[in-house]
């Protein structure tokens, strides 16, 4: 797992002591040359500004999405909590394009209302914001659904408010599942590089991408190891919010009943479900089916889906699995091990800050430089990414922290006096998992599964790099390759297939994610 996480970083660190040859020929510049060439110190400040907008937003509508799930009731609860995480379905370059388009000057929306061209950090703080919401949503959810009842009516027996049950009571149960949350959406709005592309918002990613895409390998260093030096301080932020000690569980949990909310609360509901929808469900879908039906309208040929659809469907099995299972070492150990947990979560989440873009160039230079240290280098190379080795790893550790900050909630919710009575009794472990211990974590794992299941789905720039030599095409690449050829009815097919396979899955794994 350590060698596995730390790889892209070996690249990356190849990369700054020997800088890659210009593909020209050119001599190769200073680092204050590139430094100034590439004007990171302004990007880094867009990048931060960036981060922290997106996670204030998500942390905000999707806490209280998850906290109207799981103890309000209110007309339209299940269908509108189902509803609210399909924003996890749309890659950020496809909602981007969607809003922009729709919400700008000439838009379905935009136009009527004489908006004006919706681009700039403020629009991708918004739709970046929509997009992880449901990164909140889940893990928060998972948190409260094994919360138990007994300790607040013990503590409103004893005349505390409602505000004070919620910040002595709930808030350290789901503390570190908020803690974490904050930090997928930090190191999401910092490692995307597709919506600041389309919204043309400077900050880093947006640069690097065009590096890369220039074959500006030593530029695109210089900035990669820039935006692995910004979530330090992220890191630290999350940390605090995270806290050093965890709520003890509670034995046999009993959900409280859910309540009738006043006039405010449902207000804010139904407000936020509306945002939510509205911006990551809604205006997508409605702009796809036009650009599909521009399509029928002029009689354009259209692509097959069906078999890019297969193998996409395949791939995400097989990413989930296998990022879930090695995910699940670190998350066990984070949340059981008091003197290296906090080590282990800081390490497993650091790489996960890695765009998609760099975390496959630092792979690729990863796999040359083992390739030629060997007899037949082309073989070993060949083999590395025709096998689908170098895909795996790509996704692995880009996805690591959102299967791990998921399984760690599931493994928090594991009662360990209940453990240990067992185990005194004579109960052996794996009775006890099956009987106990996975009950506890199915809202988490479930959470865990959907979340990896939809993060490869919609992975671009890992599938682009490192997917090629297999023959993958991905929907995510169907819609990326025939939006940028401007083909915009073969692109908007694609999307809604993904909508689609997004709330299956999301509908398959419901069950679990409530566990009542």
């Amino acid at each position: 797992m350590a060698l596995l996480v730390l790889s892209p970083l070996l690249g990356l660190t190849i990369g700054l002591v020997d800088p890659p040859p210009d593909p020209l020929g050119a001599p190769a510049a200073s680092f204050g040359t590139l430094l100034g060439r590439s004007h990171a110190v302004a990007l880094l400040g867009s990048s931060v500004a960036l981060a922290v907008g997106v996670a204030v937003l998500a942390l905000l509508a999707g806490a209280w999405l998850a906290w109207a799930e799981q103890r309000l009731r209110y007309p339209g609860r299940r269908v509108l909590a189902v509803v609210s995480l399909l924003p996890l379905a749309t890659p950020s370059y496809v909602a981007a394009a969607t809003f922009a388009q729709s919400m700008g000057p000439g838009g379905w929306v935009g136009g009527p209302l004489g908006l004006p061209r919706m681009t700039g950090l403020g629009v991708a703080v918004f739709v970046l914001a929509v997009v992880c919401v449901p990164y909140v949503h889940l893990l928060v959810g998972a948190a409260l659904a094994r919360t138990s009842a007994a300790e607040e009516e013990a503590a409103r027996a004893l005349g505390a408010g409602a505000w004070r049950v919620a910040w002595t009571v709930v808030f350290p149960r789901v503390r570190a599942a908020l803690a974490l949350s904050a930090l997928l959406c930090l190191l999401y709005a910092i490692s995307d590089f597709g919506a600041v592309a389309v919204l043309d918002a400077p900050v880093l990613t947006w640069r690097l991408y065009g590096a890369v895409k220039g074959q500006e390998l030593a530029q695109a260093t210089l900035l990669g190891a820039a935006v692995l030096g910004v979530t330090v301080p992220l890191f630290a932020l999350a940390r605090v919010l995270h806290g050093a000690r965890q709520a003890g569980t509670v034995a046999n949990p009993r959900l409280p009943a859910r309540r009738q909310p006043g006039a405010a609360a449902l207000a804010a509901t139904y407000a936020t479900h509306a945002v939510v929808i509205g911006a990551g469900v809604v205006l997508p879908v409605v702009t796809l089916v036009q650009w599909v039906g521009v399509g029928l309208r002029r009689d354009l040929v259209f692509a097959s889906p069906w078999t890019v659809t297969a193998e996409s469907v395949a791939v995400a099995a097989i990413g989930a699995v296998v990022t879930g299972a090695l995910a699940w070492a670190p998350a066990w150990v984070a949340a059981r091990d008091r003197r290296w947990g906090g080590w282990v979560e800081q390490a497993t989440l650091l790489t996960s800050a890695l765009p998609g873009v760099l975390l496959a160039l630092g792979l690729v230079l990863v796999a040359l430089a083992a390739s030629r240290t060997v007899g037949d280098g082309r073989a070993v190379y060949a083999a590395l990414t025709g096998s689908g080795v170098l895909l795996l790893a790509g996704y692995a550790v880009r996805f690591l922290a959102e299967g791990f900050a998921a399984l760690k909630t599931a493994v928090l919710q594991i009662d360990r006096r209940q453990e240990e009575s067992a185990l005194a009794l004579g109960v052996g472990r794996a009775l006890f998992l099956r009987r106990v211990g996975l009950p506890a974590m199915a809202p988490g794992v479930a959470a865990a599964s959907l979340l990896l299941f939809l993060a490869v789905l919609k992975e671009l720039p890992v599938t682009l790099l490192l997917g090629g030599a297999v023959g993958v095409q991905t929907l995510a690449f169907r819609v990326w390759d025939r939006y940028s050829e401007a083909m915009w009815h073969d692109a908007g097919v694609a999307a809604l297939l993904l909508e689609v396979v997004a709330l299956a899955v999301v509908l398959a794994t419901l069950r679990w994610r409530r566990a009542v």
